[in-house]
């Protein structure tokens, strides 16, 4: 368990990423309740960009079917023991109900709540991609994933910023709710360098989340590399009037033993220390004409 036990994020960014064990058990549970909240406001954010394309009847067909699968919820937990046809009138059927919700939970159960809300998050955000697809062609269904994405940190970052206690103003400011947030705390870590609060470096190493879905079946290769030349567009939301630049790693994404996996640069404009340099363009996917 971390030595750590803030109640908040209003000190220095601590250049981890996931790091839920240095937080309180009710700073946990209220991120919990944050994350269950936001789970449920993927159904919102999908089908309000994709209605575009198949119709808001359509778009809510798929909605349901994610409700049975990834999208089913986990907490809270309420189960009923009763005869079949039992009568609430009846006394001897009127037990109290099994009800926990995540607040109920001690901090070790909370860390675990909370890491398996980053894994169904996240795949829960393949799937839909993968019944888009089926009825919307390839290439717009990942051009629509930026809005996506909007739409979902305009109702996220509030709440964080509210729990975290910061009037995010700062590039550093953003990072603390990216890092801490349902959709990028499963593992984009590194080396953080803080050159200043609107100027950051991020020499990523390994990309936990790509790896785990390629170790788990999930990520073909074909489908890695075109996440990663879709990774600015998708991550620049979470850094709102903020610059995001990310220095790709190579389609075959074989690293020399040494060097960053990949580089991602936040900076707010002009307001970059000296010698910052910008990016020259990165690769682009090529879709398949004929999807």
């Amino acid at each position: 368990m971390s030595e750590f036990n803030y109640s908040d994020y209003t000190h220095d960014f601590m250049g981890k990423v996931g790091n839920i064990e240095d937080f309180s058990r009710d700073f946990l549970a209220e991120l919990a309740r944050i994350f269950e909240d936001t789970l449920h406001f993927q159904y919102y954010a999908h089908t309000t960009v994709y209605s575009k394309k198949v119709g808001v009847n359509a778009a809510w067909d798929v909605a349901a079917q994610m409700s049975r699968g990834p999208l089913r919820q986990s907490m809270p937990m309420a189960r009923f023991i009763a005869p079949e046809g039992w009568d609430w009138k009846s006394a001897q059927y009127q037990a109290k109900p099994f009800d926990i919700q995540s607040s109920d939970l001690a901090k070790p159960a909370l860390i675990r709540l909370i890491q398996s809300y980053w894994d169904q998050y996240l795949k829960a955000h393949n799937y839909w991609i993968d019944i888009w697809v089926k009825s919307i062609p390839e290439e717009e269904v990942w051009n629509g994933l930026p809005e996506v994405y909007e739409h979902i940190i305009a109702y996220q970052y509030p709440k964080l910023a509210k729990l975290f206690k910061i009037e995010p103003v700062h590039v550093v400011d953003y990072l603390k709710m990216a890092v801490l947030s349902i959709d990028g705390t499963l593992g984009y870590g590194g080396e953080y360098i803080v050159i200043n609060p609107d100027y950051i470096v991020l020499n990523l190493n390994r990309c936990e989340v790509m790896q785990k879905y390629m170790d788990e079946g999930l990520y073909p290769p074909d489908r890695a590399w075109r996440n990663c030349t879709f990774e600015q567009r998708i991550s620049a939301p979470f850094f709102p009037g903020c610059k995001l630049e990310i220095k790709l790693p190579p389609p075959d994404l074989k690293i020399p033993q040494g060097h960053p996996f990949c580089v991602w640069i936040y900076t707010r404009g002009d307001q970059t220390a000296a010698g910052y340099k910008p990016l020259p363009p990165q690769p682009q996917f090529q879709f398949n004409s004929a999807e």
